[in-house]
């Protein structure tokens, strides 16, 4: 009898915190795949813009941003620190340097890399 109460409490706890992964997991999903668009100071009309997330310390943050100038020597460049703008880095989600984000003309996000 001790034994099935704990194979069933064991099934519980592994229940619930499957429920509470998959919730979490959704949640985040969701605020990821529809990133709000940039602000017309960050676009600045440009047909796309480049908007590269940096740090102070960011080794490979300088290379990625010659490499956007020289593939796409027409587009907009912004080069955003997070200590700066942190507002920015928590609202599209940044969690490692460097995240470089494509905007539209419109500011809407077009793809994230």
């Amino acid at each position: 009898m001790t034994r099935v109460l704990l194979v069933l409490a064991i099934v519980g706890v592994v229940a619930v915190i499957g429920a509470l992964y998959r919730r979490s997991h959704a949640r985040h999903a969701a605020h990821r795949s529809r990133p709000p668009p940039f602000e017309a100071e960050i676009t600045a009309g440009a047909e796309r813009t480049w908007v590269v997330f940096t740090t102070k310390y960011c080794a490979t943050c300088e290379p990625t941003i010659d490499r956007l100038r020289s593939d796409d020597p027409d587009a907009r460049l912004v080069k955003l620190d997070v200590a700066d703008r942190p507002d920015l880095a928590r609202r599209y989600d940044v969690r490692s340097a460097p995240t470089v984000l494509l905007a539209a003309a419109d500011g809407t996000v077009l793809s994230r890399q």
